[in-house]
C-alpha cells in the first residue's frame, strides 16, 4: 500500500459512498479504480462484469496498460481458465504468486502478462451480498512484491461493496420504482433466467416458466421500451386480474440482463372500477389495456 494499512471498516464505508452516486455503472467503476490507486500501488487496473450466459468478461473501467488483459479475455477459452482457478466462485482474492505451478504454465501470464513486463498481480471475483457473481477486479504490477498480502486484505475487505456498487440490477430496480403499487418483481436475462429485483419480493406469478414472463419477453422484443397488460392471477379461476408492467433494460454490449417485470397483484379490478373479470376485461380494452392470448387461459 502507498502508506500504512487503512482501517478496513472505514475503507468499506468509503467505497460504499460511491454506490450513492448518480453516475453510470461505468463511471462508478472508474471512481473505484481511482480510489484504489490512492491507497494501493499498482501499474494497471481492470474492473469487468461477467456475462455468465456467453462466458465473457466486459471491462467497465481500466487504468494503465491493460491491453494484455484485453487480449487475454478476448480469447474464447479465457473464462474457462478463470473458472479453473476458482475465480468464478466465491473465494479470497488470489495473488499471482499463489497460482499453482509456474506463471509460465498459466496462459494469461505466459502469453500476455509476463511479456508485457508484469510480475505480480491480484485477482478477485466480485460477489454481491446475496451471493450473485457480478464480475472481477484485477490489479497488476511490474514490481514482484506488489500487490502484497496486505494489499490482498484490502481487496478482500471491499469486494462485496464493490460488487453491490456495480450490480446493474440495482440500477434497474431504481428505475423500475416508477411502476406504482408493484407488489412483486423480477429481472429477466437474455437467456431466459429469472433473477431477483432488489427491493421487491418475487411471486409465483413471476416464477421461471410463467406464461406471464414469456408474454412480457415476447412483447418487449416486438415493442421496445415498455409494455403493460393484464393477466388472470393464478388460482383465482380468473376472478382476479393482475397488472403487469415490463421495462426493457437490455445492454447486449454489457451483460445478460434484459428486462424488469413487475406486477400489481390483485388490484386491477378495483382500479378499473369493476367487480368481475369479464367487465374488467371490457373496461381494460376500452382504456388500452388487454390480456395477451398467451396468458388468458394459463391460470
Amino acid at each position: 500500500m502507498s502508506g500504512g494499512e487503512p482501517e478496513l471498516p472505514e475503507l468499506r464505508l468509503e467505497f460504499g459512498r460511491i454506490a450513492g452516486s448518480s453516475g453510470t455503472v461505468q463511471e462508478r467503476a472508474a471512481e473505484i479504480l481511482q480510489q484504489l490507486g490512492r491507497i494501493l500501488v499498482f501499474d494497471a487496473g481492470w474492473l469487468a462484469v461477467r456475462d455468465p450466459e456467453e462466458h465473457r468478461h466486459i471491462p467497465l473501467a481500466t487504468t494503465g496498460a491493460v491491453a494484455p488483459l484485453r487480449d487475454y479475455f478476448a480469447r474464447p477459452e479465457a473464462d474457462q481458465e478463470v473458472d479453473q482457478l476458482g475465480l468464478n466462485r466465491r473465494r479470497p482474492p488470489m495473488l499471482a504468486s499463489e497460482i499453482p505451478g509456474s506463471l509460465f504454465e498459466n496462459r494469461a501470464w505466459a502469453d500476455h502478462l509476463l511479456p508485457a513486463g508484469f510480475r505480480q498481480g491480484v485477482a478477485a471475483g466480485l460477489f454481491t451480498a446475496d451471493g450473485r457473481h457480478i464480475g472481477s477486479l484485477g490489479l497488476l504490477s511490474a514490481d514482484p512484491s506488489r500487490p502484497s498480502p496486505a494489499d490482498r486484505r484490502v481487496i478482500a475487505a471491499i469486494t462485496t461493496v464493490v460488487a453491490d456498487e456495480l450490480d446493474r440490477s440495482r440500477d434497474i430496480a431504481e428505475t423500475a420504482r416508477i411502476i406504482e403499487k408493484a407488489d412483486a418483481g423480477v429481472v429477466l436475462t437474455r437467456g431466459g433466467d429469472v433473477l431477483p429485483l432488489p427491493g421487491l419480493p418475487d411471486d409465483r406469478l413471476l416464477a421461471p416458466g410463467s406464461p406471464i414472463l414469456a408474454a412480457a419477453a415476447d412483447e418487449l422484443a416486438d415493442s421496445g421500451a415498455h409494455i403493460t397488460f393484464l393477466a388472470p392471477a393464478p388460482g383465482t379461476d380468473g376472478e382476479q386480474l393482475v397488472r403487469v408492467t415490463a421495462l426493457d433494460f437490455s445492454r447486449p454490449d454489457l451483460d445478460h440482463l434484459s428486462a424488469a417485470v413487475a406486477g400489481a397483484l390483485g388490484r386491477s379490478l378495483a382500479a378499473l372500477g369493476t367487480s368481475g373479470v369479464t367487465a374488467a376485461t371490457v373496461r381494460a380494452l376500452r382504456t388500452g389495456m388487454r390480456i395477451p392470448p398467451g396468458v388468458a387461459g394459463a391460470t
